[in-house]
């Protein structure tokens, strides 16, 4: 009886000493290999589809009121897909506002097009904005008349997207649309909500902050992949930095709440690069946190605003981030669409500049307001564009604006906020991630 379990005992030793022999004999597989990681960032593409109304008296009535090319963001998303299909980048970021206003059909289109970047091989990753989760000013227009249409919900919002971050993240935040996904081995993706959908009434809350659960949450990601030695890049609706000076005072909703104290403190946890958008305006700027650390705001302008910006971004192997810019300069029926972008955005601002400043709590006479409203629109323009530089002859209005004291002044040096672009250069830079040095690129 003994003889069986014996000749299985050497058969167990001779198969082990084989198995034994192969794996000292076989080459070790070889590590994964480290590569550049390819990125584009679009945003603010703030779709609005052509059958909820692109003409009418409604319509116009809207665009009146608004900046943005609502009637051309079909052909223009459509065209930056097409150029991004065809691009290097294996990586997409879109941080925000993707619909005009949280359109239920607008989002499904959006989607739509997002799949056709996946389809030819990108990986797509959004975060919602403060246009997009359940939006009460969501419209159809028709002639005269504006109606109601259907519009999303957090978890529809997520559902929507579920193939642009959702279904493939390490984690989810319980408390928003937050998430966490691997770009690669060593590289996290850290999409933040600070969006205040479950406040919204009968308009939107444009402001952005992080729940206390949120923020922790946020937080405890970071250390994780502290201790792990994965680098993190962030992505998030609102501004995490100051992109100019007096842009916290006089448009503070554009910023997160608490921007000063959670950009430093996100800093110290590891948080080097964070992609914004919301303002519609192509600007870099550093926050220098406590300990030597930094955090770079990467903002980039909207499809929806001159000059119909986007970013491409490598994160090299030597830990650099090349940072590029292109624009969309033409658009099939736009004999000079660069042109025509650029008139629309001043057209636009004229007309709510003069109506912010005739309102409360500015109340100036229309006299000031045509004098002071081209200045304020220069400032903008110059912001959207990036890498500002002012003129002799705006810099003597603006002077003018400052020795007229008051509310007057106050613009003023809003406007001379504008005009101040503290370093690094907005469109194209390299950033040393491990020691924050910035080399200007052509």
């Amino acid at each position: 009886m003994k003889k069986p379990f014996l000749l299985i005992l050497m058969l167990a030793v001779i198969m082990q000493s084989m198995n034994s022999c192969k794996k000292e004999s076989d080459p070790e597989p070889e590590p994964e290999t480290p590569t550049d990681l390819q990125i584009a960032v679009f945003s603010d593409p703030h779709y609005h589809d052509p059958s909820l109304g692109i003409s009418g008296a409604a319509f116009e009535a809207y665009l009146m009121l608004d900046r943005k090319m609502i009637a051309q963001s079909k052909p223009i998303i459509e065209t930056v897909v097409q150029s991004l299909k065809n691009s290097s980048a294996s990586v997409i970021l879109i941080p925000g506002d993707l619909t005009k206003d949280g359109e239920k059909i607008n989002h499904e289109k959006v989607a739509a097009l997002l799949a056709e970047l996946e389809g030819a091989g990108k990986r797509v990753f959004v975060i919602p904005g403060n246009h997009d989760v359940n939006n009460p000013q969501s419209f159809s227009y028709s002639g005269a008349t504006t109606t109601l249409v259907p519009n999303v919900s957090a978890s529809e919002f997520s559902t929507l997207y579920a193939q642009f971050g959702y279904n493939e993240s390490l984690y989810r935040d319980p408390n928003s649309l937050g998430y966490v996904v691997a770009l690669n081995a060593k590289t996290w993706l850290l999409a933040m909500d600070a969006c205040r959908y479950s406040e919204n009434g009968t308009v939107s809350v444009t402001g952005g902050r992080f729940s206390g659960a949120s923020y922790q949450w946020i937080k405890d990601k970071l250390t994780e992949a502290k201790t792990k030695n994965i680098k993190v890049i962030g992505m998030v609706h609102h501004g995490l930095v100051e992109h100019y000076p007096g842009q916290s005072v006089m448009f503070a909703e554009y910023l997160l709440e608490n921007w000063q104290t959670t950009s430093a403190e996100l800093a110290d946890l590891g948080l080097q690069v964070v992609f914004s958008g919301h303002f519609h305006a192509q600007d870099i700027a550093k926050k220098d946190g406590a300990n030597g650390n930094y955090l770079f705001d990467i903002e980039t302008g909207s499809l929806v605003t001159w000059p119909v910006p986007y970013r491409t971004v490598t994160l090299t192997t030597a830990n650099k981030l090349v940072v590029s810019t292109s624009h969309v300069t033409t658009l099939t029926g736009y004999p000079d669409f660069e042109a025509y972008s650029r008139n629309y955005l001043q057209q636009g601002m004229d007309t709510l500049v003069k109506l912010q400043l005739m309102s409360p709590p500015y109340n100036l006479p229309y006299a000031q307001v045509a004098f002071i409203s081209p200045l304020v629109v220069a400032g903008f323009v110059a912001h959207y564009h990036g890498d500002e530089v002012i003129d002799q002859a705006t810099l003597a209005g603006v002077n003018q604006l400052l020795g007229m004291g008051g509310m007057a002044a106050a613009v003023g040096m809003s406007v001379q906020g504008m005009f101040t672009d503290p370093a690094p250069a907005d469109q194209n830079i390299e950033i040393d991630l491990a020691s924050g040095a910035i080399t200007p690129r052509r």
